[in-house]
């Protein structure tokens, strides 16, 4: 299983870096997400906007969420997974860099996010089919 087939099917997420802090909450709020990736006026991605930088960016520096923009307060891009890496790649990097999610490029092209949360529905999918194969095997 690569990472395209991870997010297939799924709708890529991203605002302008020019979007204020209100406006990113209240997308990332509507549609149940823990991110977003930032893009520039070009469309190129540059960074993430997550829950925790709401939190550590915004609030406790007691900044006006409706006048700061997402291209003040994302964190910058550290790290991206491409559609052909593995769920396991992706966990490695998630690991080495600290974070929860990781937006996935196809060559120079962002194509979508990739969250611990998708990579642990990936991981329960693949014991349960173990488990029935394992069933399977002691019930012959």
């Amino acid at each position: 299983m690569f990472i395209r087939d991870v997010i297939r099917d799924r709708e890529p997420y991203s605002l302008r870096a020019s979007a204020s802090v209100l406006e990113a909450a209240e997308f990332m709020a509507q549609r149940r997400i823990g991110a977003v990736c930032v893009l520039d006026e070009e469309g190129k991605l540059i960074g993430v906007f997550s829950e925790r930088d709401i939190l550590n960016r915004v609030i406790v520096p007691r900044q006006d969420p409706e006048k700061v923009t997402l291209g003040a307060v994302a964190s910058p891009l550290r790290a991206v997974i491409r559609c052909d890496e593995t769920p396991h790649q992706a966990l490695e990097r998630m690991e080495q860099i600290g974070t929860r999610h990781l937006p996935v490029v196809d060559g120079e092209k962002w194509v979508g996010m990739l969250s611990i949360r998708d990579l642990l529905r990936v991981e329960l999918s693949e014991q349960g089919d173990e488990l029935k194969l394992l069933h399977d095997y002691i019930s012959q």
